[in-house]
């Protein structure tokens, strides 16, 4: 990587996963920390259940884990763990249609679509808040086009990182962003901050990063 056009957090970053491949696992703790709402949003856009996704999440920052030895400092880790965690999302997502289907060959009444108009007063609060309202709206977006207003939109990735997460064109990233845009409501998108939306609080930041430091704890060699 060249330092002249290094910044500081990647030469912080690079430090950082240098020590935890040097035995200092503890300290992948703080990865997961700078990047879980990110990684969130990513998946967020393939999955829309939640538990799934908190899954994905887990299984995406075990194998990053696992496969840190092979991240080339060339690119952003960030870049790298949105790679790997949409690839986990996408296998998610053919294992449970695989399921599906089988399910549907054994017994055509085993499945049942949920009634999404039947709303909890937990629902009922949550939906008084302009933010579910711009979630809402972003999970009508195709994949291909919610995927990229998340990372544009919501994250505020630039486009040349975008199309290095997603190995597409500038052109058609950007492509992809002008058709999401226009499929939203002007009336819905001003309802809210984008900033705000599918938010990864500190519970379930505090969640995601427990469960995978005691694996990475019990997967240490004990002396």
């Amino acid at each position: 990587m060249n330092t002249s056009t290094t910044t500081k957090k990647e030469l912080e970053e690079a430090l950082i996963i240098e020590k935890v491949l040097n035995g200092e696992t503890e300290l992948f703790e703080i990865l997961m920390r700078r990047n879980n709402e990110l990684l969130f949003r990513t998946i967020r856009s393939y999955i829309d259940l939640e538990s799934d996704v908190e899954d994905v999440m887990q299984d995406t920052y075990i194998k990053a884990f696992e496969k840190l030895y092979q991240f080339k400092n060339d690119a952003m880790f960030s870049t790298w763990l949105i790679r790997i965690g949409i690839n986990e999302a996408l296998q998610r997502k053919r294992r449970a249609s695989k399921i599906k289907t089988i399910a549907l060959q054994q017994d055509e009444n085993i499945l049942q679509i949920e009634d999404k108009n039947i709303m909890t007063p937990e629902h009922k609060t949550m939906y008084k808040e302009s933010s579910c309202f711009m979630e809402k709206a972003i999970d009508t977006l195709p994949e291909k086009y919610k995927i990229v207003y998340m990372l544009k939109e919501v994250e505020g990735l630039a486009i040349t990182e975008i199309s290095k997460c997603l190995d597409l064109s500038n052109s058609n990233v950007k492509v992809r962003l002008h058709r999401a845009r226009t499929m939203l409501k002007d009336s819905i998108l001003n309802l809210t901050d984008y900033t705000n939306i599918f938010e990864f609080g500190n519970s379930k930041c505090d969640r995601i990063v427990a469960n995978v430091m005691e694996y990475i704890y019990k997967s240490q060699p004990k002396f």
